[in-house]
């Protein structure tokens, strides 16, 4: 009879209008559309590097939710050690310097450091609501950089350093 009775009761929750998945749910984003001060080399470099940052991210929050400490760690130093989305100047070594604004490449900054507490903090098997914490800081970098992507403008130095590099290619 229980069994019974929650089964009518699911099979009710799922008849109420917005309670279901209903076939007219809005579809969620699966990027952010591109500012007008974006070039095309610049956007289509941008969003080959953003989907493997994508692509780990996804992975991260998966660990996180999972608290599979061993991957927070992993993909936490990845993120933090080797995902550089773009560079504020040229290196030899560096792919060429993307015309970004300056708070887009501040707020990198703060995802290498904010990643790397967050994989100090599963190595150390620190508290859950530590790793929450640790997590909240990361996805925080994240917001704050799309945000500078989409209604920021690049800064100048920057700006030069692109067109020149761009240049010396021709």
């Amino acid at each position: 009879m229980i069994k019974s009775t929650a089964r009518m009761s699911l099979l009710a929750l799922a008849l109420v209008p917005g309670i279901s998945a209903a076939s007219d749910s809005p579809k969620a984003a699966t990027h952010l559309g591109p500012p007008d001060y974006v070039a095309p080399e610049t956007r289509a470099e941008l969003d080959s590097r953003m989907a493997r940052h994508g692509t780990v991210m996804s992975s991260l929050v998966r660990a996180v939710v999972l608290l599979d400490r061993p991957t927070i760690r992993v993909l936490a130093g990845r993120i933090a050690d080797e995902e550089v989305v773009a560079h504020a100047a040229r290196s030899p070594h560096a792919p060429a310097p993307l015309s970004l604004p300056r708070e887009f490449f501040l707020e990198q900054t703060r995802l290498a450091s904010a990643a790397r507490d967050l994989a100090v903090a599963a190595a150390d098997r620190a508290d859950d609501r530590v790793l929450a914490e640790r997590f909240a800081a990361v996805t925080g970098t994240c917001v704050s950089c799309h945000s500078s992507y989409l209604h920021g403008r690049p800064a100048p130095d920057v700006e030069e350093t692109t067109k020149t590099a761009t240049e010396k290619k021709r």
